[in-house]
């Protein structure tokens, strides 16, 4: 605690500076004797206490309180003034001026050790309240940012949701034109080989009858021969014949184009979010999670955290966080589903080989072994139409193993425990 003693006269300081000594606070006192130091003083040291006189020359007490409580740094600073004088007017004008209290002179040791106690108690309690104003600010500062955090990542992760269910949506429709689309490809391609031998005969058979009607003179073959000639006119054999050739060339070239464009259709969906790849803290994303989650767990669930001394994983934290805020939100909606408020979710992380693994089980209704094996499904849901995606898990899947080249399963015993663990490899760039 820090103390500065401001009288003129330097047996009161002695005085004060005695009784502080003998309160049993640890202080550190400065004495003065001269008021136009004190600016400079206050300036150089952060006092928490000053005990002021009210009559001295050059500058008075009060004018001293006045220059103190103009800086709004030392709105906190007891002020404590020394004074011989009785008359109300000066009390009022002290007090209106920012003074806390005051002691009477002759100085009084038990009057004045208890209203420097009360000084050093309140002067505390100001400094915890700051303190706490402080850390409040700082906290109110970080969750507004992690709130704004929170507000990206929700709308990221929304958007990647939909894009995963395009892309799943996409690569099955993509499946489904190859197969006719391969077919149809193969037959343009027969069928283009098949048209020269029809237009082959189709010229010899011409050939044939004009021969025939020159040297036959039987008027049935001849009226026969000229009807194949008009239903050759009507239906404009002619052109069919020339055009057939560039007819099944469009068409082949329709479906290479369609082709190519299934086969970028394929590509997209199989393309992933490139997003920065760094060294990551998995303890630390999954209690970035569990903080994310903070509210829907209090109402729900107790969450247990054991984590293992594991090696940082190279990884897109966002990702990673994406598959923590998954399966523990799949534990929740699994608890919630029994409409209990006494839920257990376990974290465990630890390092096994040259994997650093991560297990999160809860105690909620579990999965039927009849079921499990489709989990990770895309759109496989065992929730109401609408209330969810059923795009969760395999999206999760999908980071790990697919993204990462780690393991993922499940198990689970009904009504008990279900265990979702996946394994990311140590180092894996």
């Amino acid at each position: 605690m820090k103390i500065l003693v401001v009288d003129d006269d330097r047996f009161n300081l002695t005085v004060a500076n005695e009784f502080i000594q003998k309160s049993g606070i640890e202080c550190e006192v400065t004495l003065c004797n001269d008021p136009i130091e004190v600016e400079g003083l206050m300036k150089e040291k952060n006092f928490d206490i000053v005990f002021l006189d009210i009559v001295m020359p050059k500058m008075t007490g009060i004018d001293v309180l006045k220059q103190i409580r103009k800086n709004q740094d030392y709105n906190n600073i007891q002020v404590i003034m020394l004074t011989s004088l009785t008359d109300s007017k000066s009390f009022k004008s002290c007090f209106e001026n920012g003074a806390d209290d005051y002691v009477n002179k002759p100085i009084n040791k038990i009057e004045f050790f208890a209203r420097f106690k009360a000084a050093v108690k309140t002067r505390n309690n100001a400094l915890m309240l700051k303190e706490m104003f402080d850390r409040i600010k700082k906290q109110n500062k970080e969750l507004l940012e992690l709130n704004k955090t929170l507000k990206d990542t929700q709308f990221h992760v929304i958007q990647k949701e939909k894009m995963a269910a395009i892309g799943e949506l996409a690569a099955g429709v993509a499946h489904e034109i190859n197969n006719p689309l391969g077919y149809l490809g193969s037959n343009l391609e027969t069928l283009a080989k098949f048209v020269p031998r029809i237009q082959t005969m189709i010229e010899e058979y011409r050939t044939f009858i004009s021969k025939q009607k020159t040297l036959v003179e039987d008027r049935d073959i001849n009226e026969k021969i000229s009807r194949i000639r008009d239903i050759e006119k009507q239906l404009k054999i002619d052109f069919v014949i020339s055009e057939i050739g560039e007819i099944i060339k469009d068409s082949t070239d329709g479906v290479d184009r369609v082709s190519k464009i299934v086969g970028s259709l394929q590509s997209f969906a199989k393309t992933g979010f490139e997003d920065e790849m760094v060294l990551n803290d998995l303890n630390m994303i999954i209690d970035e999670a569990v903080l994310l989650l903070n509210n829907d767990l209090k109402r729900v669930a107790i969450i247990k955290k054991n984590y293992g001394g594991i090696p940082n994983i190279f990884c897109n934290k966002s990702q990673i966080g994406q598959v923590i805020l998954n399966l523990i939100t799949n534990s929740l909606q699994a608890i919630s589903s029994q409409n209990r408020f006494d839920g257990e979710i376990i974290i465990e992380t630890y390092r096994e080989n040259n994997m650093v693994c991560c297990t999160i089980s809860d105690d909620g209704p579990g999965i039927e072994d009849n079921i499990i094996s489709k989990i990770f499904n895309p759109f496989f849901t065992t929730k109401e139409v609408g209330s969810a995606t059923g795009v969760g898990l395999s999206i999760s899947h999908d980071i790990i193993v697919k993204k990462y080249n780690g393991e993922f399963d499940v198990e689970s015993i009904p009504n008990i425990r279900t265990k979702f663990k996946f394994k990311l490899p140590v180092g894996n760039n």
